[in-house]
């Protein structure tokens, strides 16, 4: 990992909207449940750093990219028409604590991918990121995908591999408990989450916590 003081850094949030509060839509359990504390506290440190950043000669601010997904099945709880149980509340809309800002791009999807059917690529090489961590729902689908894909592309211009250390793994970090699935078969929603971050580690990212992503990326020069 690198400093965003000296990297361009792009904080990529996928698919977290108010559908994932449906109480049995996903399953009985969801993993990592420090989840919503872990994306807030790494979107709040982006925040900041743009801030602080905005008084200087030379900014290097952070592209905060949030990705939704908007399913053109008419029984997903992620289909445009779709409301939280109980509410007026479309599910589509995001999270609280990730709601972005106006200055914020917003991309709309319908596959897995974060890189199907957006600009996210486009937005990527334009801004010129040598660093791009990703975040967000859930660990084995979207997350997993988008990651994957940013590999293959090779979106941070960095040939598409490890330098050799195993520390510049595409550039792409993974915040582990700024992730989150849920069941699925016979699997348990933390054994599902962990040997997916697992096949990532190493080979298309870092997969690291967010503790140690906002030390590294976010913290004081």
């Amino acid at each position: 990992m690198k400093s965003a003081h000296s990297t361009p850094t792009a904080l990529v949030i996928i698919d977290v909207q108010q559908a994932f509060k449906h109480p049995t839509y996903w399953g009985a359990h969801r993993s990592n449940p420090s989840f919503e504390n872990n994306i807030a506290a790494l979107l709040s440190a982006a925040r900041a750093h743009n801030e602080a950043q905005a008084k200087i000669d030379k900014p290097q601010p952070v592209l905060i990219v949030h990705i939704h997904h908007h399913s053109t099945s008419p029984g997903s709880a992620l289909h445009p028409s779709a409301k939280v149980p109980g509410t007026d509340i479309l599910a589509i809309e995001p999270m609280e604590y990730v709601n972005p800002l106006s200055s914020e791009p917003v991309l709309v999807k319908y596959v897995n991918s974060g890189f199907i059917g957006t600009d996210l690529e486009a937005r990527l090489r334009a801004f010129g990121a040598g660093q791009l961590i990703v975040t967000g729902l859930t660990t084995d689908h979207c997350v997993n995908t988008t990651v994957r894909m940013a590999a293959n592309l090779q979106v941070l211009g960095d040939q598409g591999g490890p330098d050799g250390t195993g520390e510049g793994v595409h550039g792409i970090i993974v915040a582990d408990d700024a992730t989150a699935t849920h069941p699925r078969a016979s699997f348990d929603a933390e054994t599902v989450h962990a040997v997916t971050l697992a096949s990532l580690d190493g080979e298309f990212a870092q997969v690291r916590n967010t503790k140690e992503v906002i030390a590294t990326v976010f913290g004081s020069r």
